[in-house]
């Protein structure tokens, strides 16, 4: 985690940089957000085809577990904001399955313990345009580009297998932001796309209270949802978070 906060801090400091030198008016955030994450579903087969469906709760299990994310958000002037965020996600467990798995070139046996690991860290750059401002409302619009680090990792006593996959992967952004006080705020803000190969969602919806000019805190719910339907994978997840972050502004 502390190589993702200097990753982040780098990606901070260039950012400030660059707008120092084409922006008059700018605010730099870093946000930390946690709380619990769980599954709903995650459903695998790999090969796509000839290879066994299974579900990864049977292993990983629906319950919450910790998480964290980091943001570096850099709003320039009153249209423009670029936020860089660190993801990382990873949870482990062990199951038994009631038949035979075969997940890449290797076929699990059932009734045999087998431990496993889902793994979908994502890396994140996003552009917002703020197009209206008035009214007690914010709304912008933008596009962001996620580099995903995923893993499925299957192992049993004499055997183990896994596949990883390093990609690029463009979404559509929204934001959207109505004060409820001098203080108090709701906040929506989204990142989708679908396609034939797939689709990927990252939404959130908080409250927001701020206690300064620098130091916010925000609560509420994020999903985590998509997958890709190609060849090599089938793999469709719907994660939930119940989120609390911190943010301060300089």
């Amino acid at each position: 985690m502390l190589r993702h906060f200097l990753t982040l801090s780098i990606i901070a400091a260039v950012i400030t940089f660059s707008a120092n030198k084409s922006a008059c008016s700018q605010t730099v955030s870093i946000s930390v957000e946690t709380g619990g994450v769980w599954f709903s579903n995650n459903e695998v087969r790999i090969p796509n085809e000839g290879g066994t469906t299974f579900d990864m709760l049977e292993i990983i299990g629906s319950d919450a577990s910790p998480y964290l994310r980091l943001y570096a958000t850099v709003s320039l002037g009153e249209r423009h904001t670029v936020r860089a965020l660190i993801a990382p996600l990873s949870k482990s467990g062990t199951g038994i399955f009631n038949e035979d798995i075969f997940f890449e070139e290797t076929t699990f046996d059932a009734g045999v313990p087998i431990d496993g690991t889902y793994q979908f860290n994502t890396y994140r750059f996003t552009y917002r345009y703020t197009f209206y401002n008035r009214n007690n409302w914010k709304l912008g619009a933008g596009a962001a580009a996620l580099i995903r680090d995923a893993k499925v990792e299957l192992i049993q006593p004499d055997r183990s297998d896994s596949n990883t996959d390093l990609g690029f992967v463009p979404l559509l952004h929204i934001y959207a932001e109505r004060n409820l006080g001098e203080r108090v705020s709701i906040v929506l803000d989204g990142e989708s796309l679908a396609a034939r190969q797939g689709r990927a969602t990252d939404v959130s919806l908080t409250f927001n209270y701020s206690f300064s000019e620098n130091w916010t805190t925000r609560a509420g719910y994020r999903l985590l949802e998509g997958g890709a339907d190609v060849d090599d994978v089938y793999n469709f997840s719907w994660i939930n978070f119940g989120l609390l972050a911190f943010q301060i502004t300089f």
